[in-house]
């Protein structure tokens, strides 16, 4: 075998689907947030909690995602009180997700995030970054975060990463 067609043969799709593995910081000792990532570069961290305020918006239905009666919906033209989040790091490599002021967001027994409990009862989501600026929230029951289609309403039950599936995060001072 030539060095040219060993380089061309090692380019061929393997067949399956790449999914990026999750963030990961470079020195678990000292995590910054998101450090060296274009959405989450805040001037400095806030408090010891390693807390990120953010506004989060949905690719496919290019709208912000907003808390109504509990839920989360992708339906926001504009930013107000109920569509400002904080995201809270913890040790794991993970985040709690907080509306600002307010309630912890968890899923329901049927994978809807809801935001109603406190910290304790908070789920912890894991962050794939897709591209440049879109990332994934992955849940713990192993699906991804995606709009639902009939009411826009945001549920942990997509297999695989997709359309559906991709946020931006946009650090609000």
């Amino acid at each position: 075998m030539t060095t040219k067609n060993y380089y061309k043969d090692n380019r061929l799709p393997q067949g399956g689907i790449i999914i990026a593995p999750p963030f990961m910081w470079p020195n678990p000792g000292n995590m910054p947030p998101f450090q060296n990532y274009p959405p989450f570069k805040p001037n400095k961290p806030n408090k010891e909690d390693k807390e990120v305020k953010v506004k989060i918006k949905s690719v496919f239905e290019d709208e912000f995602v907003v808390v109504d009666n509990g839920y989360l919906y992708a339906t926001g033209e504009k930013v107000n009180k109920n569509g400002i989040f904080k995201l809270v790091f913890t040790n794991d490599n993970s985040v709690k997700i907080r509306l600002e002021g307010k309630n912890f967001i968890r899923l329901d027994e049927k994978s809807f995030l809801v935001a109603d409990t406190n910290k304790k009862g908070a789920t912890k989501f894991s962050i794939y970054k897709e591209n440049n600026r879109e990332y994934s929230l992955k849940a713990p029951n192993g699906y991804f975060v995606r709009v639902r289609e009939q009411d826009k309403r945001l549920v942990a039950r997509a297999e695989k990463p997709g359309p559906r599936t991709k946020f931006k995060f946009r650090v609000v001072e």
